[in-house]
């Protein structure tokens, strides 16, 4: 299985962190092609969180 992981930050406090897993149907490829809409509306969704950084993996 593939996942969207992205590190966000607490927009008030940069030192609190944490990992967001997204699961992904389909290739990794795909995943990096599909993600950054993805990553944005997350961002749009979720104001007080700071995308830090994202990648496609494999998980479980």
């Amino acid at each position: 299985m593939i996942s969207l992981i992205m590190m966000v930050c607490l927009q008030a406090d940069a030192k609190i962190c944490r990992q967001e897993l997204i699961e992904f149907n389909g290739s990794s490829m795909a995943c990096v092609f599909e993600a950054q809409p993805i990553v944005a509306e997350w961002g749009t969704d979720h104001p007080e969180w700071r995308i830090a950084s994202w990648k496609c993996s494999r998980t479980g």
